[in-house]
């Protein structure tokens, strides 16, 4: 049966409230952790792969190492690509930048003749070489990602 009485009514309608504000908590709750795993990876979160570094290796040394030697330390006219002098150059900035100057400016011969994903596996090779670790997935080289990523030592 249904019931007109006011007091009736008010439960229903109060009811019907709770219910629509528990809606709204959960949705909310949701967004924010979609939200959440969808926000910027850190570059010490294994953001490349032991394949990808290593192939990276491989390029370095054909591509690279002429300018930036075999040990990333550079020389006068290159900067090193390791440790400190590297974080004293890169810190603050994001991967995109340094991904950015890499393709469009390296190898100073000719700049921008490798393929996206050669320059991706090159920075997975310096990242390597600085001790940040690895994971399971290759490193993009799609730039808007790589701009969220910002180089830092901690």
């Amino acid at each position: 049966m249904y019931s007109l009485c006011p007091k009736t009514k008010m439960q229903n309608i109060f009811s019907i409230r709770i219910m629509k504000i528990g809606t709204l908590l959960v949705l909310a709750v949701t967004a924010l952790n979609f939200s959440s795993a969808q926000s910027t990876s850190s570059i010490r979160d294994g953001i490349f792969s032991d394949a990808q570094a290593a192939r990276g290796a491989e390029a370095y040394s054909t591509s690279c190492a002429s300018c930036h030697s075999v040990d990333l330390r550079g020389n006068s006219n290159s900067p090193s690509l390791l440790g400190l002098s590297f974080m004293f150059i890169w810190e603050g900035k994001s991967l995109g930048e340094l991904y950015t100057k890499m393709s469009t400016e390296m190898p100073t011969d000719r700049p921008g003749i490798l393929t996206q994903q050669t320059y991706a596996d090159i920075l997975a090779f310096i990242l390597e070489s600085n001790e940040f670790a690895t994971g399971d997935n290759d490193l993009t080289s799609d730039i808007s990602v790589l701009d969220e990523i910002p180089i830092t030592s901690q």
